[in-house]
C-alpha cells in the first residue's frame, strides 16, 4: 500500500509521458488573408479543388498559381479533391447568410486552363470570374491541393503520419478581385515535438489521425478565421 501510495502521485505525470510518445499533435500552419467585408456577398460557387501533382509532379516546391506562395508537393490520391470539395461546401452549408452553389463538372476545364497559363507569373482570375457570373453567384471559392499523404499505421502507432497541404481563395465576381485567401500545412508531429500544442492533441483525441480528419480540421480551422477574423 505504501509504494502505492508513493507511486500514486507519480500517476498522472506516466500518463502524460505515455501520451508525449505514443500519441500525437500537430505541426501546422495556416495563413488566412485580412478579414474582409462580405456584406454583399450572398451566393457563393465552389469550384472543385486542383490537383497540383497532375501538372508540376510530385515532391517538388510548387509555387500557388493565384498567389505565389510556394509549398512541396507530395501524393494526391483521385479521392482527395471531392473530399476536400464536398467538406468546404457541407461546412460553407451551416453558415445561412450564404446561399451555397455546388460546382459544375463543365466548369473544371476552364479552372484547369487557368493552371497552365499560371506559369506566366500572374495570377489568372479570368477563368473563376466567368464561372462565378455563369452560375449567377458573388463570389467563388477555389483551392489547390499539393499534397495528401495518408498515415501509414492507426491511430496508436505509425510508420509514418499523415500529411496534408492545400490552399484556398475567394474571389469577388463584381470587380475581380481576391478579397481572401488562406492555406493549411501539416504534417503530424508527437506532442513530444511541440508540447505546446496541447489543446490540438486533446482535441484528437491524443491519435494519429487520417488524411481526410487532418484535411478536414483545416478547412474549418480555414474558415472559422475567415468567418470569424
Amino acid at each position: 500500500m505504501r509504494l502505492w501510495g508513493k507511486l500514486s502521485g507519480w500517476f498522472p505525470y506516466l500518463i502524460l509521458g505515455v501520451c508525449m510518445m505514443l500519441s500525437s499533435c500537430t505541426s501546422q500552419e495556416t495563413r488566412p488573408g485580412v478579414s474582409v467585408d462580405t456584406s454583399d456577398i450572398h451566393k457563393i460557387i465552389v469550384l472543385p479543388f486542383q490537383d497540383m501533382t497532375k501538372s508540376y509532379g510530385t515532391d517538388i516546391n510548387v509555387r500557388s498559381p493565384l498567389t505565389g506562395l510556394v509549398m512541396m508537393t507530395g501524393y494526391v490520391p483521385d479521392t482527395a479533391a471531392p473530399f476536400l470539395t464536398s467538406t468546404l461546401i457541407s461546412l460553407l452549408q451551416t453558415h445561412q447568410e450564404f446561399t451555397i452553389l455546388s460546382p459544375d463538372e463543365t466548369w473544371n476545364e476552364a479552372v484547369s486552363h487557368a493552371l497552365s497559363s499560371s506559369d506566366s507569373g500572374e495570377a489568372d482570375l479570368t477563368p473563376y470570374i466567368q464561372a462565378g457570373k455563369q452560375a449567377g453567384a458573388d463570389a467563388v471559392f477555389t483551392g489547390h491541393i499539393f499534397r495528401y499523404i495518408d498515415r501509414k499505421g492507426n491511430r496508436l502507432s505509425v510508420e509514418h503520419p499523415a500529411s496534408v497541404a492545400f490552399d484556398l481563395h475567394l474571389i469577388r465576381v463584381a470587380d475581380g478581385q481576391m478579397i481572401w485567401n488562406g492555406h493549411f500545412e501539416e504534417t503530424q508531429k508527437p506532442l513530444s515535438e511541440n508540447v505546446l500544442d496541447l489543446g490540438m492533441f486533446i482535441k484528437r483525441k491524443g491519435s494519429w489521425v487520417t488524411a481526410d480528419e487532418l484535411a478536414q480540421g483545416g478547412l474549418e480551422d480555414l474558415l472559422g478565421r475567415f468567418l470569424n477574423p
